[in-house]
């Protein structure tokens, strides 16, 4: 609360009057009595908390240190049991065996889903198969009727279909696992004219136009086998998706490589694109998981992939994140 201003010149004379009588009635030898028995334990004690309080800091710091350096060395597919180092500070000792406890069943349901996924996708290729063949040996009988023949081409699509949807899934899985270890430098523009001669037939089927703007090589240091499954979906989404007698436009850069078709507007929100099983095409031939895959493989590549649609054309933008170390 400020005082008035009418009393702060009397208070102020009082102080001063106040110090003036000190300074008259004790002799100086008093100020120095003062200055040894109050002034300097006074200093030592708050010189002696500065040293024990950097010495506690300072090893608070090298524990957490140590910590971090041994998360980052975790590795959920290697069997080592990760251990910390014994503190002598209590609480981080307790803290490192929540860590070990968390780390081992953290460990324990990625291998536990890790096997699943693997025994799953096994067991279903088989019966799979099995539907396929007698399917398509039935289609081949002379005696079937139209009815028959229907029914058998719809089992045969509709098992064709969820072979696709077992094998994006097991592809999925395994890019979640980091299965696909091997990296090297690999060119996107190069990889993209590997993989359009694949799809010649069905681009001229369509009467689609390929156009290509290099303006510079994007090198990415990746897997080239997800390189190729990104590349290959995102030209498979830009044929599917076109117009007939449209075109798809690539563009490259040094940190971003882009996709660009004509098309019907979206019948959701993008944001919901990278969805699993989100499609916007009633074809058989789409299972919705093509730009989920897309999503996956950038994520664990340091990439990021953006929709953008202008005008009744769609294009999907590959982009290297900044902090990618680029040789």
């Amino acid at each position: 609360m400020q005082l008035k201003k009418q009393y702060s010149l009397p208070i102020a004379i009082a102080l001063a009057s106040a110090m003036l009588l000190t300074v008259f009635l004790f002799p100086p030898e008093w100020y120095l009595k003062v200055a040894i028995v109050v002034i300097v334990p006074c200093m030592v004690l708050i010189i002696g908390n500065r040293l024990v309080t950097s010495e506690r800091i300072n090893a608070i710091r090298s524990q957490l240190e140590n910590i971090i350096q041994t998360l980052e060395g975790f590795d959920l597919d290697e069997p080592k049991k990760v251990t910390f180092e014994i503190s002598h500070l209590p609480i981080f000792n307790e803290l490192n065996e929540y860590l070990m406890d968390l780390i081992d069943r953290v460990r324990s349901n990625y291998h536990a889903n890790k096997q699943f996924t693997q025994n799953a996708s096994h067991e279903l290729q088989t019966p799979l198969a099995i539907i396929k063949g007698h399917a398509e040996l039935l289609l081949q009988s002379r005696n079937i009727r139209k009815k028959e023949s229907e029914a058998l081409g719809l089992i045969l699509q509709n098992a064709n279909r969820l072979s696709k949807i077992n094998n994006a899934l097991i592809l999925l899985s395994k890019i979640e696992h980091h299965r696909f270890a091997d990296t090297e430098m690999v060119n996107f523009s190069k990889v993209t004219d590997d993989i359009l001669s694949n799809f010649d037939d069905l681009i001229q089927m369509n009467g689609i136009t390929i156009k290509k703007i290099n303006n510079a090589d994007m090198v990415v240091e990746m897997s080239k086998s997800l390189a190729e499954i990104l590349i290959t979906n995102l030209i498979q989404n830009a044929i599917r998706h076109n117009l007939k007698n449209g075109f798809i436009e690539m563009v490259y850069a040094a940190d971003e490589f882009l996709v660009t078709n004509p098309g019907v507007e979206l019948e959701y929100p993008p944001e919901r694109l990278f969805k699993r099983f989100k499609k916007q095409s009633t074809s058989e031939e789409s299972i919705g998981l093509g730009l989920s895959i897309i999503k996956k493989i950038c994520d664990q590549n340091n990439l990021e992939v953006a929709y953008l649609h202008h005008d009744n054309m769609h294009t999907f933008k590959i982009k290297r994140l900044k902090n990618y170390a680029r040789i």
